[in-house]
């Protein structure tokens, strides 16, 4: 391995000293004016890494005096002094070696001859009457040589903003010429030009001069040619039903053109109308939705073009089998004619989608039934629509649409997600379609991200979405936590950005709700039948206790306070009596009576009585009226006296009139009839009129 790898080292040892020691090429000599010194260069040794040695040598021909000058550089400057005019010298360049000495090819040369001209100067064109193709192109000679030297000249021309010259050599030219003609140009054309010059019969073209500055000139205008290219836009109805098509157009190239276009004149048929109308843009117009054929003229200042025609009737049959495939950053279109039918020619329009640009189009000859659209026509990453119509001279026949990319990337969003329903366990959820602009691309799925928080952040879970729906259910949530969700959407090149995060909480359990919501209403059912049931029930009682009670049991006792008469005493009680002083007492009799039953009531009395004979306002469930024949008024009846008092007047004649009464007592303890009917009440007669005021004997 050892003498391998010397072997090697030396062989790099050699080859690098080949290369240090390759002799440089190219010697020349040269000066700027004849009074300037002589400049010699050659071309440097190959390896620049090691410094190399050069040994420049000159001297005179048929001389024995040699010059040598040591240097480093490729090139030296020489004194004029050391030169003779009219003598000739040989030069020659030497590379010191350890193997050997190297020269370069020997260079004879005079120092008159070896001047290196300027550029002309002063180069013109100017557009010639005669020929309006063609141009004339003016210089003067260089002015670091002498009138007396014969120049040969060189000429370069192109079309502006084209890279490649066109060259008119110096046997063409002539010599020491100085001015050319250019012929057969294109009209209103711009034309760019320079020129270089060198001694009559020089072959080397380091003494030929540099070129001069680039002059330009433009050529006169000419009729156009040709017609413009047509093609429309059908615009969609206005709010008042009104269609349009907006007519488009193509500029003219400028060999078409072959001048400045002034002005546009369109004829067009509305219906059974025709009508034209001028404009001085470029290079569209709206028309009514009912024309059918149109005519565009292009005009310049010297003519016009033919006109372009356009039939808008499409009746014609179509294109079918439409197919479109994506490659090397470009898109092939392909199609298959229409049956039975010949058609003047395809147009292949195609269009970026939302986008406020204009569609583009190309017209396709009827024998080929295919198209590439390169990557300069549509751009990658973004949506067009392709349409292929068939072109006739009587209409059109179409449209057959697809949309392509002729680059896909990823999405650069996903969808935006909303809620439409929520459950304790589900929710289901709605997006919007992710926008064409946003695509870059044809999706092929959705991917829907869901996590549970807090601390589940790192522990989402995905689900992969058919493209073609707008909503999914998600199923198996915890009731009542927090989830986060987003979505992506991919394309054949990869999954996009993620859109919009979305927050949202599952219902909690209802469990005690629905339990409250089933028994309360039952709740309120059964109570309002317990109250039923229980008036059905004290009805009832009451109907079966009115055979075996007396009929003043089952009576209701009114209240008093609700009686006519109290209230009757409360509103007549004359408001003065308060205001008058206490009225003397009198003194009131005990009467007793004794019904026709045998029983002794005794009546007491402790009212007090005014002078006037008026009632005392402590006596106030007394309502009597005086009687004309008596001075004081009776006193309050009782109860009993009430009873007394439906019988007919006694002979004693102690009752006077009749009392007033309000029947209120009636209700209160039964009547006489009532007694005598009923056997229980005779025996037990103690029992229910108690023992006050009331004899023994019955």
């Amino acid at each position: 391995m050892r003498i391998v790898y010397e072997v090697l080292l030396f062989a790099a040892v050699l080859i690098q000293q080949v290369k240090q020691t390759d002799p440089p090429q190219d010697l020349f000599c040269f000066r700027l004016n004849k009074n300037s010194a002589v400049t010699c260069s050659w071309s440097p040794s190959e390896n620049t890494q090691i410094p190399t040695n050069y040994t420049f040598c000159i001297q005179e021909k048929d001389s024995t005096e040699l010059t040598q000058i040591w240097t480093l550089l490729p090139s030296l400057t020489l004194d004029r002094k050391q030169f003779t005019a009219g003598r000739t010298y040989i030069a020659w360049v030497k590379v010191a070696s350890t193997q050997r000495e190297d020269y370069l090819r020997r260079l004879e040369f005079i120092i008159d001859d070896i001047v290196k001209p300027l550029a002309p100067a002063n180069v013109t064109g100017e557009q010639t009457q005669e020929d309006p193709n063609a141009i004339g192109i003016s210089w003067m000679n260089p002015t670091n040589l002498d009138s007396s030297i014969r120049l040969q000249f060189e000429l370069q021309y192109r079309e502006a903003g084209n890279l490649q010259w066109i060259e008119i050599s110096h046997n063409e030219i002539g010599i020491h010429a100085m001015h050319y003609e250019l012929e057969e140009l294109q009209p209103f054309t711009l034309y760019e030009f320079r020129i270089n010059c060198g001694r009559q019969g020089e072959t080397n073209r380091k003494l030929w001069s540099d070129w001069s500055a680039v002059a330009s000139v433009r050529t006169w205008e000419d009729t156009p040619l040709g017609c413009l290219d047509l093609w429309f836009v059908q615009q969609l109805p206005d709010l008042d039903g009104q269609g349009a098509v907006t007519v488009l157009w193509k500029p003219l190239e400028q060999r078409q053109a072959r001048g400045n276009i002034k002005r546009y004149s369109v004829s067009y048929w509305d219906g059974e109308v025709m009508r034209e109308v001028t404009i001085n843009i470029c290079c569209n117009i709206t028309l009514p939705g009912t024309t059918r054929l149109v005519n565009v003229t292009a005009y310049n200042s010297i003519g016009a073009t033919q006109p372009a025609k356009l039939n808008l009737i499409q009746d014609w049959p179509s294109p079918f089998n439409m197919t479109v495939h994506s490659r090397n950053h470009s898109v092939l279109v392909s199609w298959e004619p229409p049956a039975n039918t010949t058609p003047h020619e395809f147009v292949v329009e195609w269009n970026m989608m939302n986008s406020e640009y204009k569609p583009d189009w190309k017209k396709i000859p009827a024998a080929n039934f295919c198209v590439t659209l390169t990557d300069g026509v549509l751009y990658p990453l973004f949506p067009y629509n392709v349409s292929v119509y068939a072109r006739y001279q009587g209409g059109l026949g179409g449209p057959v649409s697809t949309l392509v990319y002729t680059e896909e990337g990823v999405p650069l969003a996903g969808p935006e997600i909303s809620i439409l329903n929520i459950s304790q366990t589900g929710v289901t959820l709605l997006w919007k379609v992710l926008p064409l602009d946003r695509r870059q691309g044809f999706v092929r799925y959705y991917t829907l991200y869901y996590v549970k928080k807090p601390g589940g952040e790192d522990k989402h879970k995905a689900l992969n979405i058919s493209c073609i729906v707008d909503r999914y259910t998600l199923l198996d949530l915890a009731p009542a936590c927090t989830y986060k969700i987003w979505m992506t959407a991919s394309t054949i090149v990869g999954e996009g950005s993620r859109g919009p995060y979305l927050n949202f909480r599952t219902q909690g359990s209802q469990t005690v709700f629905w339990i409250l919501v089933v028994l309360l209403p039952g709740s309120v059912v059964i109570g309002v039948i317990w109250i039923l049931f229980c008036r059905y029930c004290e009805q009832r009682m009451q109907s079966y206790s009115s055979f075996y009670l007396p009929q003043w049991c089952c009576q209701k006792i009114p209240d008093p306070r609700n009686s006519r008469v109290g209230h009757q005493q409360h509103h007549c009680t004359p408001n003065y009596l308060g205001m008058m002083e206490e009225p003397p007492t009198a003194e009131v009799e005990e009467i007793e009576i004794e019904d026709e039953l045998g029983i002794s009531l005794t009546k007491r009395t402790n009212s007090t009585l005014t002078r006037d004979k008026g009632p005392s306002t402590e006596d106030q469930y007394w309502i009597g009226q005086p009687s004309p024949d008596v001075d004081n008024p009776p006193e309050a009846p009782t109860c009993l006296d009430e009873k007394l008092m439906d019988q007919p007047p006694s002979s004693t004649g102690l009752m006077g009139t009749v009392p007033f009464t309000s029947g209120y007592e009636r209700h209160f303890i039964p009547s006489e009839e009532d007694v005598l009917n009923n056997e229980w009440q005779l025996e037990n007669k103690e029992e229910w009129l108690g023992s006050g005021g009331i004899t023994d004997d019955f």
